[in-house]
């Protein structure tokens, strides 16, 4: 009876073992999170949601186990202090869009040394451990500085509005705006402004120094591009040349434009929907799968010929495919076989 019982005791210990591995299995117990530096625009807060629906149905599906999201103010320190607590709370792998290319590689390397997958996406980090995807911020840049010269001839007065300052997107993005106007030196950067990459901010910084410039030509923004365009109007002044990011309500007033006086112009970003791509890179790194440390998604260029299919394009969004789990096993099947 002794041995019987022992038995069974032995048995009903090994399958609760084996309910908790199957759970464990099947939900693989991971918790994943996003760490975002900045919620304070449109583009980001679209990406935010991307990343939240495409983690919720992989809760539902089981690949995970919870998710957490944490907003930052868009400050390298709040970050890191929120990046502290993650690694405290012990998740399983941290999706990062940093607020500094350089300032986060200490507490990144805290969390990678802990066991702790990150990956870090958009706006990336130098940190060697790091897995990185973002966009050829740098190209975009130059494709859109590269349009201003072809279009006024090597000479035109221009104005940047920039994006968020510190951040490795915009530090791209300026300098490969940069490296082609002063390849052109009839191409004259009148004045400079912190627009945040967001309409309302650049409206207000381009109203407030459009009284001490003359003529623009051109303005070459990095989201702010409707803001610019209510700042110009406002002014009673003649809305030059902008030069846009894929935002709702710009490609929705230049569609009109376009129409009324054929107003000619191009817009370029990268996709918000980069945060359903990393929910799931996240969970394929996770589950052991081969993948690069680097990776380069395509941005979406947007010309007259082209800006009239995004005419059902919603209010406060930007352009953007809708990416799935495929797309990332697609993805990673190309990229391993090369």
């Amino acid at each position: 009876m002794k041995k019987v019982l022992t038995a069974a005791l032995i048995v009903l210990v090994l399958s609760t073992v084996c309910v908790f591995a199957d759970a464990k299995g099947a939900q693989k117990g991971y918790v994943i999170a996003l760490s975002n530096s900045f919620y304070g625009n449109s583009w980001r807060k679209q990406m935010v949601d991307c990343f939240t629906k495409s983690a919720i149905q992989a809760k539902a599906e089981g690949r995970i186990s919870d998710f957490i999201i944490v907003n930052g103010d868009g400050t390298q320190n709040t970050q890191i202090s929120q990046l502290n607590s993650l690694i405290l709370s012990d998740v399983d792998a941290i999706c990062i869009n940093a607020a500094s290319p350089t300032a986060l590689n200490g507490v990144i390397e805290k969390a990678i040394k802990k066991g702790i997958k990150v990956i870090t996406f958009d706006s990336i980090v130098t940190q060697p451990d790091a897995y990185k995807m973002d966009f050829d911020f740098y190209g975009q840049g130059k494709t859109i500085a590269q349009y201003c010269v072809d279009k006024f001839k090597g000479k035109a007065n221009v104005l940047i509005d920039r994006g968020i300052r510190g951040s490795d997107p915009e530090i791209q993005l300026y300098n490969g705006v940069m490296s082609v106007l002063k390849a052109n030196p009839g191409m004259k950067v009148v004045a400079e402004v912190d627009g945040e990459a967001d309409a309302a901010t650049s409206q207000s910084v381009v109203s407030n120094i459009l009284p001490s410039l003359n003529n623009i030509d051109c303005v070459i923004t990095a989201g702010g591009a409707y803001g610019v365009v209510q700042a110009f109007e406002a002014a009673g002044r003649k809305v030059p040349v902008i030069i846009g990011a894929n935002r709702s309500e710009f490609i929705k007033w230049w569609i009109d434009e376009k129409a009324k006086n054929g107003y000619e112009t191009a817009s370029i970003s990268s996709e918000p929907s980069i945060g359903s791509v990393v929910v799931w890179l996240a969970i394929h790194i996770l589950e052991g799968d081969k993948v690069p440390n680097s990776i380069k998604l395509n941005s979406i260029l947007v010309t007259n010929k082209t800006v009239d299919q995004y005419k059902d394009l919603l209010p406060g969004t930007v352009i953007a495919q809708d990416y799935d789990e495929q797309f990332v096993i697609d993805m990673l099947k190309d990229l391993n076989n090369r």
